[in-house]
């Protein structure tokens, strides 16, 4: 990363209403995401932090296709916050950085869903006694998320297995007239 970086212009490009204008400074900013190793990691935070925020849980829609551009922006966002180092410049962030990613958690596909769970698992593990409070919250979508898929299991299911019953029972009520 080059010193000095102007984090409010990477700020106002993210927010770019063209998506995949916004989607190409946050590849660029993942690929230059030593910059949180500097002395610089403060400034990035304050800037960039909140058109994070902004971005994955107001502007950006959520998208069921993985690949496309608002489904991969959001998944390259998550990845910058990912990789974040959790470390004390970090913490005044943390409680929002878990609110963010239990939202995206609930909504997003399977891939930014993943993210999220390394993201909240990493601030549980390193920002313990700040968090506690949250953990209930996170306790309530694990339940929320296994209720959904038991319904949606059943509702995508069901019908096949009610059809191939159908068609069983026709099947053996055919051979029994037959014979």
């Amino acid at each position: 990363a080059r010193p000095g970086m102007n984090f409010e212009k990477t700020q106002q490009r993210l927010l770019n209403p063209n998506v995949k204008e916004a989607l190409q400074v946050a590849a660029d900013l993942r690929e230059r995401i030593e910059i949180v190793h500097t002395a610089e990691y403060p400034a990035f935070l304050r800037a960039l932090f909140p058109a994070f925020r902004e971005l994955l849980l107001n502007r950006l829609p959520v998208s069921c296709v993985a690949d496309s551009p608002e489904a991969r922006f959001r998944l390259v966002l998550l990845e910058v916050l990912n990789r974040l180092p959790n470390n004390d410049v970090l913490r005044p962030y943390a409680q929002d950085l878990l609110h963010i990613a239990t939202e995206v958690l609930g909504k997003d596909n399977e891939e930014s869903a993943l993210t999220c769970l390394r993201i909240v698992f990493d601030l549980h593990k390193n920002f313990r006694p700040a968090l506690e409070g949250e953990v209930q919250v996170f306790l309530d979508l694990v339940q929320r998320i296994y209720h959904v898929l038991s319904q949606s299991v059943q509702s995508v299911f069901a019908p096949s297995y009610q059809a191939a019953t159908a068609q069983h029972q026709q099947q053996q009520q055919g051979g029994a007239a037959a014979a």
